[in-house]
């Protein structure tokens, strides 16, 4: 037992005074731009100047390192800074994915709300783009406002009658009759199949709206004889909320 024990002890100090092997130019500047291409990911979330502090401090000493000879140091830093960035980068992501939650949530709100807000629903819409678009700088801020100011919104509301007026200039009444309710919309944003039609002047209850683009919304209707069906937003007038 202590001829093993004394046998390991050797390996190790053997082992210990062998040269160790060297950094090679060729490993840092693959480490370099590893650090560099993960620092290029992080910018492309348009981080705070403070979220970028810690990669740049660690690339800046091992620039310094580098040039200084130090290939061990250098490689240590530039591995260390391709660290703090993609954690920066998961740091984000988990914000953005919360804040999609948060947005959603929001959506969801909008579409069951009447009157309609279209400041709210504008709002909503370039806080999607904003976080589509990797513009996180306080947008969770904003989007929180967001929420409060839909809550606000419902609170103030005190309209029950959820109805409005069918609207169509002559050219469309010549060309198609009645104003037209479908059946459904279409991933493209069309609507598709048929189900009534009502005349201009008619008051038609509304059951919800949907957002389906920053400039297209949806209303889903119902006739006082019970069809529902979808119709486009420009053929509706009515007293929506402009705040």
């Amino acid at each position: 037992m202590g001829k093993r024990i004394i046998g390991r002890g050797l390996l190790l100090f053997i082992f210990s005074c062998m040269p160790q092997a060297k950094v090679t130019p060729d490993q840092l500047n693959l480490q370099f731009a590893k650090a560099n291409a993960a620092y290029e990911e992080l910018m492309s979330y348009n981080p705070a100047e403070a979220q970028t502090y810690n990669y740049r401090n660690l690339m800046t000493q091992a620039d310094q390192a580098k040039a200084n000879g130090k290939l061990e140091d250098a490689l240590s830093f530039a591995t260390k800074a391709e660290e703090q960035a993609r954690l920066t980068i998961q740091l984000i992501q988990g914000v953005m994915a919360k804040d999609r939650e948060k947005l959603d949530s929001a959506k969801g709100q909008l579409e069951e709300m009447f009157p309609v807000n279209r400041n709210l629903v504008r709002k909503y819409w370039e806080l999607d783009g904003r976080l589509k678009n990797k513009q996180v700088k306080e947008l969770d801020a904003d989007v929180e406002n967001l929420l409060k100011a839909i809550e606000q919104e419902k609170r103030m509301t005190l309209i029950e009658a959820r109805s409005l007026t069918v609207s169509a200039p002559q050219e469309y009444i010549k060309q198609w009759g009645n104003v037209r309710i479908y059946q459904e919309i279409t991933p493209e944003g069309k609507l598709k199949g048929v189900v009534d039609t009502v005349a201009p002047g008619a008051k038609i209850k509304v059951v919800k709206i949907r957002l389906f683009s920053p400039g297209t919304t949806f209303y889903f209707v119902e006739t006082n004889l019970g069809v529902q069906g979808w119709m486009a937003e420009r053929y509706l007038l009515g007293e929506e909320a402009e705040f």
